[in-house]
């Protein structure tokens, strides 16, 4: 099962890699903002067809976002394109979605924040290098197992956020583990959460 789980996650990062350059985000972006890859992608955990960016701007401008928009819709692939204005709220950014569809009809959800380069976070872009580093074989095996159990309906589904959470500093090993481990660990909707950085007990 678990060489399947790994090519199926090698193989969802290279459709992504590739959406990324077919749509010229990164360079799109560079033009307004310092655009930079999160999420399950950047950390190679990648079980969902999701993209996620963060791009920091000195001002987050809604017309930038919308040109990118714009250009974007005109790949035939792009079915679908999303626009959220969350500046006066708790994420304090501009939130854009694209959906690209591929040659198998999978519907891939391209996530991208516009946000200012002092913006207080806490922001995904913290999170990459040190996730990256804490990963190892068996916890990135692990993290993968359970992703795998949400994506079939096999076990809840919890944010990913919550499965690295309890893999890396709770131990979890199990969907029994995890179950047990979220409801002794809440978090507040937007954390400061990095590997090691609290003091957490295992199951």
């Amino acid at each position: 099962m678990i060489d399947d789980i790994l090519d199926q996650t090698e193989q969802r990062l290279k459709i992504a890699h590739t959406i990324l350059s077919e749509l010229q985000l990164f360079e799109r972006w560079r033009a307004f903002g310092t655009p930079i890859l999160v999420g399950a992608v950047a950390y190679g955990l990648a079980m969902a067809a999701d993209i996620d960016m963060e791009i920091y701007c000195d001002v987050p401008r809604i017309e930038d976002g919308f040109a990118i928009l714009r250009d974007c819709a005109m790949h035939p692939n792009v079915r679908k394109a999303r626009f959220g204005n969350y500046l006066d709220q708790q994420d304090e950014g501009l939130y854009w979605r694209l959906v690209y569809r591929t040659a198998d009809e999978i519907d891939w959800k391209i996530d991208m924040w516009s946000l200012r380069r002092d913006h207080p976070g806490p922001c995904a872009a913290q999170l990459v290098e040190p996730l990256r580093q804490a990963l190892t074989p068996e916890t990135r095996r692990a993290i993968l197992e359970l992703k795998a159990l949400m994506q079939n309906g096999s076990i809840p589904h919890h944010p990913s956020i919550d499965i690295y959470r309890a893999v890396i500093d709770g131990g979890v090993r199990t969907s029994a583990e995890l179950e047990t481990w979220l409801e002794l660990h809440p978090r507040p909707f937007l954390t400061f959460w990095k590997p090691g950085l609290n003091n957490v007990s295992s199951v």
